[in-house]
C-alpha cells in the first residue's frame, strides 16, 4: 500500500538522529580494517597460540568492536525504525527492528568468541587452544546467523524506501539485492554485502537528513 504524500512541517532533528548514521560507517570501516590486519588463527593448537601472541592489538580491537556494536548499530536501527513510522504496513518496520536486533546479538557473540579467549595469550595452554578451535567453528555459525539478520533488516528498509520514495527507485533495488546477498554470509563473501550497505545507508542518511523523515 502506498503512502499518500503529505506536506509535513519541517522539524529539528535531535542529536541522536544526527549522529546515528555515523555508527554504521565507523562499524564497517572498523570491521574491514580488523579483518584485513589480522591473520588466520590456524587449524592447530600451536598455530592458535602463535596467532594470539602475534595479533594482540588486532584481537583487542575486535573485542572492542563487539562491545561497541550495540551502540554503533543499535542507535542506527532505532533511528531507522522511527523513520518507518509513516508506513501503514508494519512488516518492513518489524523486519528492520528484528533483523537489526538479531544482527547485534549474533555478531557481538561471534566477535567475543573469536577474541576474548585469546587476550591472555601468555596463559593459553594447548588444551585451551584446542578448545578455542571449537569456538572458532561456532563463531562462523554465529556470523552466518548475523548475516541472515542483516539481510532481513536490509530488505525491510529497502521495501520501506520503495514505498516512502527515499531517493531514486534503482537505489532501493540495489539495497534489496545487497540484502539478499547478505544471506550468504556463512560463505564469508556475503559479509561484504552488508558491510557495503552499512556504509551506503549511513552516508545517505547523513547526506539527505530530514528528507528521509
Amino acid at each position: 500500500m502506498s503512502v499518500p504524500e503529505t506536506t509535513a512541517p519541517p522539524r529539528n532533528r535531535g542529536w541522536l538522529e544526527r549522529i546515528a548514521p555515523v555508527g554504521p560507517i565507523v562499524f564497517a570501516a572498523w570491521l574491514l580494517i580488523g579483518f584485513l590486519a589480522s591473520d588466520d588463527s590456524g587449524d592447530s593448537a600451536d598455530e592458535v597460540i602463535a596467532y594470539a601472541k602475534a595479533n594482540e592489538v588486532e584481537i583487542g580491537a575486535l573485542l572492542f568492536l563487539a562491545l561497541a556494536t550495540p551502540i554503533l548499530i543499535g542507535f542506527f536501527v532505532a533511528v531507522l525504525a522511527a523513520k518507518l513510522r509513516p508506513l501503514d504496513d508494519p512488516v518492513p518496520r518489524a523486519l528492520t527492528v528484528l533483523g537489526g536486533t538479531g544482527f547485534i546479538v549474533f555478531f557481538t557473540t561471534a566477535m567475543t568468541f573469536w577474541s576474548a579467549p585469546l587476550l591472555e595469550n601468555d596463559e593459553i595452554t594447548t588444551a585451551a587452544a584446542e578448545s578455542y578451535l571449537l569456538f572458532d567453528d561456532f563463531g562462523w555459525v554465529l556470523l552466518g546467523a548475523s548475516g541472515i539478520c542483516a539481510g532481513l533488516m536490509i530488505i525491510g528498509v529497502s521495501l520501506a524506501a520503495m514505498r516512502l520514495r527515499w531517493g531514486p527507485p534503482w537505489l532501493a533495488w540495489v539495497s534489496l539485492v545487497l540484502g539478499v546477498l547478505s544471506f550468504g554470509t556463512i560463505a564469508f563473501l556475503g559479509m561484504f554485502a552488508w558491510i557495503a550497505w552499512f556504509i551506503l545507508a549511513g552516508a545517505l542518511m547523513l547526506w539527505r537528513g530530514e528528507r528521509l523523515a
